[in-house]
């Protein structure tokens, strides 16, 4: 899975599980994908790899004008232990 394919991923099912079923992605077996890749790589790896989500997608420039912020970035780590059963 590529980074850009991940973070489409990630982006997707984050929004749907956060109420936005019309822009989100509700797809069980891309949430079982995700997961795999997630817990198939080092953590030194997975650290990288959200860290440049987070910098890429929820802190970019874009995002930050748009109102996007630190608790954004919260948000997503609760994301990823409630829905992905992945600890930060």
């Amino acid at each position: 899975m590529t980074d850009k394919e991940l973070f489409d991923a990630l982006d997707g099912l984050m929004a749907y599980d956060g109420g936005a079923t019309d822009s989100g992605i509700h797809d069980e077996a891309l949430r079982a994908r995700v997961k795999a890749h997630l817990h198939s790589l080092s953590d030194i790896d997975t650290n990288r790899v959200l860290g440049r989500f987070v910098r890429n997608v929820i802190l970019s420039e874009q995002s930050i004008e748009e109102g996007y912020g630190i608790e954004d970035v919260k948000e997503f780590l609760d994301w990823l232990s409630e829905y992905m059963d992945y600890h930060v």
